[in-house]
Formats: C-alpha cells, structure tokens, sequence
C-alpha cells in the first residue's frame, strides 16, 4: 500500500469551497475517550478551556490547550483523550476546494484574542444568519486560515529577519527616550512594511512595539520620579514622552492614578 506525503495546508495554501457548519460544544471527563473513523469534513477548531490529547491513525499524536487552533482533516481517523474534567471548544466545519490528503494540526499563537474574537464572530453570524451572513462567514473562515499560516510562517523565518528584530528591539532598549523613535522609523530599519513589521514583532514579543515603547518610557519615568529635585515635566521628558500632558494621561492609564499622586504615595 502506497502512502501519500500529506499536504501541510499552512504551508501550501488552498481555497476554501464552502462553510458547513459552525457549534459551540464541550465534552466531560466522563466520556474521556472518542474515537472518530474518518472525518466527514475539514474542519478549524478554537479551545476555549481545557486540554485534549489527539492520536491519530499514522502515530501523529499532539495536545491542544485553550488558545489553540486545531485544523482536522477530512477523512482523518483520531482518538481523543480528555485531560482536563471539562473540554470547551469552537468547531467550523468545511471543505477545502481540492481533494489531495492533507495532514491535521495544531497551532499555537502567542497572540489568542485575534482568534478567540474571530471564531465568536463566525459563530454568531452563523447562528443569526442575515442576507450577507455568508460571505461574512467565509470572510471570516479566511481570516482564521490567515492566522495559522502567518504563524507557520513566523516559525519559518529567515535567521536574518529574526537577527534584524533582535537588533531593532535592542534599539528600541537603548534609545526609547528619544521622542522622535517612532514605529515607522523602526520598520524603515528593519527594511520591511510597517504592517509587517508590528505583525512580526508581536507575534515574536507578544507586545505591540509601540506599546513596547511606552512601556520602557513609563519604567524609566518612574524610576526618575524617585528624585524629588526633578520636577514631573522632567521625568516625562527625559523618559522620551513629547509632553507632560500626554505623560500624564499614558500613566495613568497604566498605573490607575496621576504621576503626582504616585509620587506622592510612593515616594514623599
């Protein structure tokens, strides 16, 4: 008998022929095993809670946790195991528009709100369906298939490309208070889009850069506020903020109170 190489479907992209069904479900500990003898469809699966060991028919075998993106192939021939009491999960069923064997998966974003929010979205359209319910759908189907092959991608970078952010966070460490350092000159030195650029750095930090920024810019402003001879408008500047108003509303969104109030509680 002659196996076929299975197809990786991040990495050779194939069309999406129809959207078949979209569930909300849970399994218990109590039906801790389910055998299922050849899938009836493709489908894209987001573990809300819980965690589940799949084994498949060619000794495949991988654990999804919650966050997750599970793709299961048509025809695919698995066993599941509950490892947590409770197993909560969003399922999409569909088929790819071509009929090479293709392999199942699991992916693992470092980001999951994009997912999460995206599986919800295609199960509330698919559960109050309107006139345009379907290409939204499908739209949405597309998104969550853009999501597994960027981060299959993002595994696969070049060495050079992960070096060239390397250096640019090291930049970003070294220079933060310069007020002029902004996302788009940080793209420039890296020679890639600024769209690229913050998917690239998120995906690798879990951070926005720009949030990154403020980040550094808020420590170091607060390790200033310690020295009472420097006034807050100083603090702000010297930590790379444009001005003490913007200082202000940034830290206190962070921290909960105003500058003067921190400093006052903290360090007076």
């Amino acid at each position: 008998m002659i196996c076929l190489e299975k197809t990786d479907i991040a990495v050779q992209p194939l069309y999406i022929k129809k959207r078949i069904l979209v569930i909300r479900s849970q399994m218990q500990k109590s039906a801790a095993r389910h055998i299922v003898n050849g899938r009836h469809s493709d489908a894209f699966v987001y573990i809300l809670s819980g965690s589940c060991q799949y084994q498949f028919d060619d000794g495949t075998r991988f654990t999804v946790r919650e966050g997750d993106i599970l793709y299961l192939a048509d025809q695919a021939i698995y066993e599941m195991t509950l490892l947590t009491e409770n197993y909560h999960f969003i399922f999409c069923d569909f088929s790819f528009d071509h009929d090479i064997p293709r392999k199942s998966d699991v992916y693992s974003p470092q980001d999951t709100s994009e997912a999460r929010t995206l599986f919800r979205r295609l199960l509330r359209c698919h559960q109050n369906p309107t006139g345009h319910s379907f290409p939204e759908e499908m739209s949405l189907l597309y998104q969550i298939y853009g999501i597994v092959q960027f981060f299959v991608n993002s595994q696969y970078l070049e060495k050079s490309v992960l070096k060239k952010l390397e250096q640019i966070k090291a930049h970003i460490d070294i220079n933060f208070s310069d007020h002029t350092l902004s996302v788009s000159r940080l793209a420039e030195l890296g020679n890639v889009s600024e769209v690229y650029f913050r998917k690239l750095f998120k995906t690798l930090y879990g951070i926005s850069p720009s949030q990154y920024i403020v980040n550094a810019r808020l420590k170091q402003a607060e390790s200033l506020m310690k020295y009472p001879f420097l006034t807050l408008e100083e603090c702000a500047k010297q930590s790379g903020f444009s001005t003490l108003q913007y200082f202000c509303r940034v830290f206190k969104k962070a921290k909960g109170i105003t500058p003067a109030q921190y400093r006052k509680e903290t360090y007076l």
